[in-house]
């Protein structure tokens, strides 16, 4: 439980820094956004983000093609933690609108649906718990979650309809098991978990059977995201209370671990481009969050865009042609 707190607290620092920063940037922007009437709706790549750049933490997508930024939601409350759905057309979302005592960072999420054109927001949950890390299905019919429903204090990994319905509980653990994200075949399930005393990469089948362990080292291994291809992992990795992350990828066995950034600061949520050649992630190297990309073997780190707000939780998918 000690780790876990931790855990909360560095990332209720981060998202402190956040805001702190976000209070006294300027309002000019190189990306304006748009209304969400005006999103492509053809042959599109999208990378989904949440930003505080108009003042509150709001869902966003940036347009890969024609580099448009679109605002999707406008509410008082925290929005953030966007995930594309494999076809592009929806983003599911955490947000803080029914907290009826919000206390930041410690908020109460539930997850919402919003349409990539800002129609449809629907709500999915509707609990005394805190939902986190929704993910989807390769087929775009179940959200993967987590949450703490039996009040241990652990969270244990969630599967659902796109709807809400049918919930199903994946993970049986006296420890937490979280960020979890489907291999792109559907059949696995990478995922955090505590249970051997140390934040680790851990892989089970679809339906929760057949738990191992990936990586086993004293740093922390958080967030894995499978490569389109299946055959890589990418994660955050911390060295507990350094105060610092950096993006590395391994095999998806859990060989061959490879460092891709080395830079103070935060270097986190690692998500793959569509065709897996590309990596895109949050920094706060520049002094705020900005969203970077780079290639899959860590060379040519540029930022997507910059801002003087920040940028985070990127998911970056490829549009389905819609007639």
């Amino acid at each position: 439980m000690e780790d876990r707190e931790l855990l909360q607290r560095i990332i209720g620092v981060v998202l402190m820094l956040l805001l702190l920063v976000a209070c006294s940037a300027p309002a000019s922007s190189s990306m304006e956004p748009t209304t969400s009437t005006d999103v492509e709706s053809t042959g599109y790549e999208l990378i989904a983000f949440y930003s505080d750049r108009d003042g509150n933490p709001e869902i966003y997508t940036y347009n890969v093609n024609t580099t448009q930024v679109t605002r999707l939601t406008d509410a008082p409350a925290f929005d953030d933690s966007p995930a594309l759905s494999p076809d592009g057309s929806r983003i599911v979302f955490l947000t803080a609108r029914h907290d009826p005592q919000p206390m930041f960072p410690n908020l109460k999420y539930e997850i919402y649906v919003i349409n990539v054109d800002g129609s449809n927001l629907t709500r999915l949950t509707s609990t005394d718990a805190a939902e986190d890390h929704p993910s989807w299905s390769p087929d775009g019919n179940r959200i993967l979650f987590d949450a703490d429903y039996d009040g241990d204090g652990y969270y244990e990994i969630y599967v659902m309809n796109a709807d809400g319905s049918n919930l199903t509980r994946l993970t049986f653990n006296d420890s937490s098991d979280q960020f979890a994200d489907w291999s792109p075949d559907g059949e696995r399930i990478a995922y955090s978990s505590y249970i051997d005393g140390n934040w680790d990469i851990y892989v089970m089948d679809a339906d929760g059977d057949n738990p191992h362990r990936l990586s086993d080292s004293t740093d922390w291994k958080l967030f894995p995201a499978w490569s389109p291809d299946g055959n890589l992992i990418a994660f955050n990795g911390l060295a507990p209370h350094s105060g610092n992350t950096d993006v590395y990828v391994m095999n998806a066995d859990g060989s061959d671990v490879r460092q891709l950034t080395d830079v103070s600061g935060f270097d986190e949520n690692p998500a793959w481009s569509p065709d897996g050649s590309q990596i895109v992630f949050q920094t706060s190297r520049d002094g705020n969050f900005e969203i970077y990309v780079m290639n899959a073997d860590g060379s040519d780190v540029h930022p997507l865009a910059v801002h003087a707000a920040d940028e985070l939780w990127p998911s970056w998918v490829k549009g389905v042609v819609q007639d």
